[in-house]
This record gives structure tokens, sequence and C-alpha cells, in this order.
């Protein structure tokens, strides 16, 4: 009862008042964690601000820019700006196909709302490699690395994706 209280009192001001100063505060956050490796399964990061969910273990990286365009499919689904042809966005090469899909997402749709954007789910990453190669990257497909039980998850490096990739979403065809 008492926070039902809180919330209707507090709506208000935090919708005329510090509601943009939290949201530029998690931009700020999620960016520096995202400068580092992030576990897509644990979410531990690198660059936490939590003790518990730091990755300790030493792990190699190499920062990167891709360029990402949005399929017309997609672009006429979600109602955006069509002019969204070779986007720069910044990734790693340890993340996996999902973490630059979000990457990619989170910079295209910068001025959307969240709930106004396509999941990443419905959308499958395309690498173009040339003038008529095309691969569709997975997170975990044939070429999936097996070590025991356990399976890797699918990354640029493990796809040799390349500095300067173009690389396309586009609607799930799955």
């Amino acid at each position: 009862m008492l926070s039902a209280w809180f919330t209707f009192l507090l709506f208000k001001f935090l919708r005329e008042c510090a509601g943009e100063p939290l949201f530029m505060l998690f931009r700020a956050v999620k960016q520096q964690v995202d400068k580092g490796p992030v576990d897509a399964i644990t979410s531990e990061a690198r660059y936490s601000l939590s003790e518990e969910k730091l990755i300790r273990q030493s792990i190699d990286f190499k920062p990167m820019t891709v360029y990402v365009s949005i399929s017309q499919q997609a672009v006429f689904v979600s109602g955006l700006d069509p002019n969204t042809e070779n986007v720069p966005v910044k990734v790693l090469d340890c993340d996996t196909i999902s973490q630059v899909k979000e990457k990619a997402l989170d910079t295209i749709y910068r001025a959307t709302p969240y709930s106004q954007r396509p999941r990443k789910d419905d959308l499958d990453l395309e690498w173009r490699t040339g003038a008529s190669g095309r691969l569709i990257l997975y997170d975990e497909d044939t070429t999936t690395k097996t070590e025991g039980e356990w399976k890797k998850r699918n990354t640029l490096n493990h796809y040799r994706t390349a500095e300067d990739g173009e690389l396309e979403v586009r609607i799930s065809l799955r």
C-alpha cells in the first residue's frame, strides 16, 4: 500500500524533474560498461560498478567499428527514417552476435523509445563480405565450438569479421 502511495505521489516529480537525469545516468553507465567485455550469459562485465558482477579473468579483446545498415523491410515495419545506411557502431571483437545486434539497435534507434523499436530476437544480422557474399550470423550454428559439454557463443572474432566490416540488420526469417 505504501509503495502504491509513493508511486502515485512521485509520478509527477519523476516525469517532470528526475526522469531525464536518471535516464542520462543510465546511458552513461551503460556506455562505460559496454567499453569492455560483458558475459552474454551471466551479464558479468569487465567495467562493472558491482564487485559481484565483475569479470576477474583477463580477456583479450579489440574494440572495432562496424558499419550497420537496416534493411528496407525492417525500415517499413518499424516506421524508422529510411536514411540509415552504414551507421558506425562501436563493438568489441569478443561480442556475441546478440550483443552486436543490441548495440546496433541502440545506435540506430537512439532517439526512439525502447517500446517502439524492434526486438533483437526478431532480427537477423547479415555480414556483407564483398560484391555478392552474404552470411547470416548466429549465436549458435553448425560452426559453434564446443569444449567438453559447454558450447561457446559465436562472436565477431569467430566469424573473422574485420574492422570497418559491413553488416545489415534484417527481419528474421525463422
